[in-house]
């Protein structure tokens, strides 16, 4: 369950299970290092930090949003559109009071907003221990076909990766998990757009059951296709190029 609440002039949504993620929020917001500490950072840019969090409740996943480019697009689309952060915490949570634990989990939601548009966003979430599928030697087909069963059932559940990639998938000890989930709502385009990253990142088998399905697939495969042949020619050209002036 997900309490919704004001504090602190952020509007918050957090399991509901006791206080420990408002006081995780509290320290972040303070910024008191005798309760929290950040032993690794995994991205750093001016619009996004996401980092691993030591507090006092374990360890966590810090990410911070502020965009910085388009905002007055940004505002007017969250006007008309649902909050997609809000969207996901509320998905995810219902999926874990169904037992499904194939993304990770989503703690708590605080965003600064002007009206409906938030200007800062500060996220916790699940901290999966193991490797990226990215950085493992081969990814084997029993992988692939957990990848492939487990999408499908994440999509049942009207989440959606969004860029599934092999950065995005972690190998724990309790299986292959998801992470940096988008919040978008669910559409079967999406989900068909799921698939097909992943068989190109990841080679998961894709599956299409309507000709629309097919058709979809078949132009998203044409368009990588084109993308990676100019990525060629660009690096064929460098190439050249360094190989004439030397």
């Amino acid at each position: 369950m997900i309490t919704k609440l004001k504090h602190r002039g952020f509007h918050v949504c957090h399991k509901s299970l006791d206080d420990r993620y408002l006081e995780i929020l509290d320290d972040i917001l303070s910024c008191n290092v005798k309760n929290i500490s950040i032993p690794m950072v995994f991205k750093s840019e001016p619009h996004t930090h996401v980092s691993l969090l030591d507090t006092r409740h374990g360890q966590f996943v810090l990410k911070i949003y502020s965009p910085r480019s388009k905002l007055a697009e940004r505002f007017a689309k969250s006007l008309f559109c649902k909050n997609y952060n809000e969207n996901l915490i509320h998905r995810i949570d219902e999926a874990e009071s169904d037992g499904y634990t194939f993304p990770n989990n989503f703690y708590l939601l605080a965003e600064r907003r002007v009206l409906t548009f938030a200007k800062v966003s500060i996220m916790l979430f699940e901290y999966i221990p193991g490797p990226e599928l990215r950085d493992i030697p081969a990814i084997t087909p029993a992988m692939k076909s957990e990848i492939k069963e487990s999408m499908r059932e994440m999509h049942a559940r009207e989440i959606i990766s969004g860029d599934a990639h092999g950065g995005n998938f972690i190998l724990s000890k309790q299986g292959i998990r998801i992470i940096d989930l988008s919040g978008k709502p669910y559409s079967a385009r999406r989900a068909v757009e799921d698939y097909v990253t992943a068989n190109i990142r990841l080679g998961v088998p894709v599956e299409t059951q309507s000709l629309w399905e097919k058709s979809l697939v078949a132009r998203r495969m044409k368009r990588h296709l084109k993308i990676k042949h100019r990525k060629m020619q660009s690096r064929r050209s460098s190439i050249d190029n360094n190989q004439t002036a030397h």
